[in-house]
C-alpha cells in the first residue's frame, strides 16, 4: 500500500498466554507504549520503521520445458526501526533485559515477545495504514558511540531489529495490514486483536465515520 510518512510506533509485552502485559509486568499499565514525540515521556519519535519479507520467495516451477507455475514461501518479515530516542526504561523491558537493583540492565535468559504496530497514511485520502504485528523480538545489536566536534554534537539513534512470528489471531500469519478506511473498520477491534487485554484504546468498537 502506498504510504506517506511516519505517525507513530506501537508496542507492548506480550505474556505467554497471548494477552498483553499490564502495569509493571508490562512497558505500560494500559499494556501498550507509544513511542510518541512527547519529551516528558522520554521519546524523541522516529525516522523510520523499514519492512521487508513481507512476501517469501517465488520459485518458478517448471514442465515440459515451460514456466508452468509457481510456488511461494512463507512470509518472514523483519522490521528495521530507527528512533531518534525511545524512553530507555521502556527500551531496556522491550529488548527483554533484566533490573539489577542498582540501576543497571543486563540481558536476560528467556526471549521476551512482543506486539508492534506501525502507522502511515496514505497519500491520497490521508487515512491512517497500520502495519500490525501480533508477535516478535526485538534486538539492538549495536551502539556506536562517537565523540562530539567543535563545531557539532554527534548523536545516535535507538536502532532496531524486530523479527515478527506466526500469530494465531493473523490465520497464524506473520502480519495484518489494517487501512481506517475500510467500512468494517474498528481501532478497538484492531487493539484488541494485536494486544488482547489493553486498556489504551476503550471508546466502543464501532466504524470511523468516512472523511
Amino acid at each position: 500500500m502506498a504510504t506517506i510518512g511516519l505517525k507513530t510506533i506501537y508496542t507492548g509485552i506480550k505474556l505467554p498466554n497471548g494477552s498483553v502485559a499490564l502495569d509493571d509486568q508490562g512497558v505500560d499499565p494500559t499494556g501498550i507504549f507509544e513511542i510518541d514525540t512527547k519529551k516528558e515521556n522520554g521519546n524523541l519519535g522516529s525516522k523510520s520503521f523499514n519492512i521487508t519479507n513481507l512476501t517469501g520467495t517465488t520459485t518458478k516451477i517448471v514442465g515440459n520445458n515451460e514456466i508452468v507455475d509457481t510456488s511461494v514461501g512463507s512470509s518472514s518479515p523483519t522490521v528495521a526501526i530507527d528512533s531518534n530516542m525511545i524512553n530507555p526504561e521502556k527500551l531496556n523491558k522491550l529488548l527483554g533485559r533484566v533490573q539489577l537493583g542498582d540501576g543497571g540492565w543486563a540481558p536476560g535468559k528467556t526471549t521476551v515477545e512482543i506486539g508492534l504496530i506501525g502507522v502511515a497514511e496514505d497519500p491520497i485520502y490521508h487515512s491512517r495504514i497500520f502495519y500490525c504485528f501480533g508477535r516478535g523480538t526485538l534486538a539492538k545489536t549495536a551502539q556506536n558511540i562517537q565523540t562530539n566536534t567543535d563545531t557539532a554534537q554527534t548523536r545516535e539513534d535507538d536502532n532496531l531489529t524486530y523479527t515478527a512470528m506466526s500469530y494465531d489471531k493473523f490465520n497464524s500469519e506473520p502480519y495484518a495490514v489494517y487501512w481506517e478506511k475500510n467500512k468494517d473498520f474498528s481501532l478497538k477491534k484492531m487493539f484488541d486483536r494485536v494486544f488482547p487485554g489493553q486498556t489504551f484504546i476503550k471508546e466502543p468498537a464501532q466504524p470511523v465515520a468516512p472523511h
